[in-house]
């Protein structure tokens, strides 16, 4: 069997995504804010449905770390979302029509967004249950690590998934709108995820977590990819290949020069709150997701995610202790 040279792959990877782009650029409309927009060098990008009720946490979040503007690509949301979105001078909002599944789970929206509005701009590409964290973000906002990520050539971050859940079942995870889901669900398994890195692809693959634990303990590369570029500065275009795990040009996917130590993030990722159970039971619902999500559907909601593994999210230096990010003394050089 023989294998296509790294060159090749990323020249098919390239042209597949851009031809995806254009297809899917037909089925988004435009209600900008546009002086805000051009104005703001640091953009969360999320493509959502129905997440009316993560929303105001989520904002304030962001807002918080120094984002100054957010683009939601809204995929025929029924509830609150939109009423929400609008009229709020830091959000533009673009309706997407069509399935999300169809459209790569969302990426060739993605790709079509970043790059037509977001040129030389830092974008961070998440997932509305999704929250970045970094070294030292409890005194150093985004800014500051987008200046140190630049001042050393690097034009990407790398990040890990870590899936958050709470000490009872899954199905008693209520989380009201505006409340921080970080107290209801604080644990994180701090050990139990394995790595193996493939030169064709410049990527280095992390499966396992509490997920491996539970949903797939026989089969943990059956399981979700936990590697993640959220961050990335588009100055050129960039393509995103496999959801966020994967970003063209692949050299993004490793950014670690030789002689720099590197600097990795963590998205906390909140997907095991109660409203996932009707997620994971809605037929509709599991037909535009991954295979992966059949496995979740047998423990409806009675599933306790409580092991040995198990530790309490008190901020980042609980990520950096477990060897699940980098960087601890990044921010000496500021």
């Amino acid at each position: 069997m023989t294998f296509a040279s790294p060159a090749t792959a990323s020249a098919l990877h390239y042209s597949k995504a851009r031809l995806r782009r254009l297809i899917k650029s037909r089925q988004l409309r435009y209600t900008l804010n546009e002086a805000a927009l051009s104005a703001a060098q640091h953009v969360v990008v999320c493509v959502v449905r129905n997440e009316g009720h993560r929303l105001a946490f989520f904002l304030d979040y962001y807002r918080r770390l120094g984002f100054e503007h957010f683009i939601f690509i809204d995929n025929q949301s029924s509830d609150s979302t939109a009423d929400i979105l609008a009229g709020q001078a830091d959000i533009s909002v673009v309706s997407a029509t069509g399935s999300y599944k169809a459209a790569r789970f969302g990426n060739d929206w993605v790709n079509e967004v970043i790059n037509r509005l977001c040129r030389e701009k830092w974008v961070l590409y998440v997932d509305a249950d999704e929250f970045l964290v970094f070294p030292h973000d409890d005194r150093r906002g985004i800014s500051d690590l987008t200046a140190h990520l630049a001042r050393h050539g690097l034009r990407s971050l790398r990040a890990i998934m870590v899936d958050m859940y709470g000490r009872g079942r899954l199905s008693d995870n209520v989380c009201e709108p505006g409340r921080d889901p970080l107290d209801i669900c604080p644990l994180f398994d701090r050990s139990g995820y394995v790595r193996h890195h493939d030169p064709r692809e410049n990527t280095t693959w992390i499966k396992g977590g509490v997920r491996g634990r539970i949903y797939f303990r026989e089969r943990l590369w059956d399981g979700p990819a936990l590697n993640k570029i959220p961050l990335v500065h588009v100055c050129g275009e960039r393509l995103y290949l496999k959801s966020s795990h994967q970003i063209w040009p692949l050299a993004l996917n490793l950014s670690d020069p030789v002689g720099i130590p590197p600097v990795t993030g963590a998205l906390l990722h909140f997907k095991f709150l109660s409203t996932f159970v009707e997620k994971v039971t809605d037929q509709s619902n599991l037909s535009e997701h991954t295979a992966e999500y059949a496995a979740y559907t047998a423990g409806a909601g009675n599933e306790v995610f409580l092991g040995a593994e198990s530790q309490p999210y008190t901020g980042w230096r609980d990520l950096f202790d477990n060897g699940l990010i980098d960087g601890g003394g990044w921010d000496q050089s500021m």
